[in-house]
């Protein structure tokens, strides 16, 4: 099982987790942010205030400390949605169109269309592993199953797997 905790430890070094939660705070929800910045206010002690007045950067890495909290998951799971949506859009733009999902950009508009199969995942990865890298693919497909649930999880995560061992 693929949940957030695990992607994040096992499939996101040090720089790709950064970038992820340097996405949020550019990109995701101001809601969200907010919500973010209140609990790590709580849980580090400092001044809200004090937060948001430091570097986008220096956000991430405190963020980054408090992976594995249970309170942060649901926006864990949205920094790394706002990732993939933003720094990886044509990545996912090019997974769609294999799979045949209409997508504005790698963002999937429409509950119209039919979830791929594990078959037409694997050829889909063999089509594009020499454009993107091993590590972003991985990546994805965790993200697909973890996000999208159901069918995305069962034709998704045993790629995934795979991939990994290799």
């Amino acid at each position: 099982m693929w949940d957030i905790r695990r992607i994040f430890r096992e499939l996101v070094d040090a720089d790709r987790r950064r970038a992820i939660l340097i996405s949020f705070f550019k990109h995701g929800d101001a809601t969200s942010r907010a919500v973010v910045m209140a609990q790590l206010s709580r849980v580090l002690h400092f001044r809200e205030a004090t937060l948001r007045k430091l570097p986008v950067e220096k956000k991430a890495d405190l963020f980054a400390s408090r992976i594995g909290a249970h309170e942060f998951d649901q926006y864990l799971d949205a920094a790394l949605m706002q990732y993939l949506t933003h720094d990886h859009e044509e990545m996912l733009g090019a997974f769609l169109d294999l799979w045949n999902i209409p997508h504005v950009k790698g963002s999937i508009e429409s509950d119209d269309f039919k979830v791929p199969v594990e078959g037409q995942v694997r050829d889909a990865v063999r089509q594009l592993e020499s454009r993107y890298e091993k590590k972003d693919i991985v990546l994805y497909l965790a993200a697909a199953g973890l996000l999208m649930g159901g069918q995305w999880r069962d034709a998704t995560w045993p790629v995934v797997d795979d991939l990994v061992k290799v």
